[in-house]
């Protein structure tokens, strides 16, 4: 488990695999991330297993004082650029202000740790709360990627 400032990141094992899938069939999740395979039990474990065993993208639970509160994932985009994706899959803890808090902490992280220099996400154009979560998080508007996408990345600050 990766120990931060606020926020604890565990690698995702086999045994949250139903705990994430219990996340992302609540309605507040739903909306916005769109697993194709969250209907089926045997069909969403399959492709959480493949992500566990990938070597491009790195699964987390993110945990708040000792408690499960949301998923995120980064992927190698290019050697330079990582891509990520999150939700926080407590509704208690929706609109806090822990989404772009545990962003930034993860993505601050990426940045010091690896040898990449840019971060980017592709929240929903309908998605207003994870766009601001993400810009509170360091992430600036880059572009809308087509109607339904807004590209958004941060970049490594360079020393001045």
């Amino acid at each position: 488990m990766k120990n931060f400032k606020n926020f604890e990141f565990k690698k995702l094992s086999h045994e949250d695999i139903p705990l994430v899938h219990e996340w992302m069939t609540s309605p507040h999740v739903r909306e916005f991330w769109t697993e194709k395979a969250v209907g089926n039990f045997s069909n969403f474990k399959k492709t959480f297993e493949g992500k566990i065993a990938s070597k491009k993208l790195n699964p987390y639970i993110v945990f708040l004082q000792g408690k499960p509160i949301g998923y995120i994932q980064s992927y190698v985009v290019d050697e330079k650029t990582f891509g990520i994706h999150q939700f926080i899959g407590v509704e208690e803890f929706v609109d806090k202000g822990l989404g772009s808090m545990f962003v930034k902490e993860f993505t601050d992280e990426l940045l010091t740790s690896k040898k990449i220099t840019r971060i980017i996400t592709d929240p929903s154009v309908l998605n207003l709360r994870a766009q601001k979560a993400y810009e509170k998080a360091g992430f600036k508007k880059v572009k809308n990627a087509d109607e339904n996408i807004v590209m958004m990345e941060k970049k490594i600050k360079k020393a001045s």
